[in-house]
């Protein structure tokens, strides 16, 4: 079963049909995957960009948290609230 589970329907002129048949033809590729890789490209990997510099903005903004001193000591005193509460 292929991963590809929806299908879209994009009208071309002649020449942008032929033009994009010969760039497939020339790099060995199936016009629709050249078709999903433009989107990838142009569309898709700006708005994924775009979410990972939101979520670093979002991390950014937190507040600042103190440092434990003893990384173990605190460790295992966050294990024991963690495990002991209901």
């Amino acid at each position: 079963m292929s991963k590809y589970q929806k299908k879209i329907q994009v009208l071309l002129t002649e020449e942008q049909f032929r033009d994009l048949g010969e760039i497939a033809a020339r790099q060995k590729k199936k016009l629709g995957t050249l078709v999903r890789e433009a989107i990838e490209e142009y569309h898709l990997k700006q708005a994924k960009q775009r979410r990972i510099a939101e979520a670093v903005d979002r991390l950014l903004s937190l507040p600042e948290v103190p440092v434990p001193e003893d990384y173990q000591e605190w460790e295992e005193e966050y294990l024991k609230k963690k495990y002991s509460q209901p």
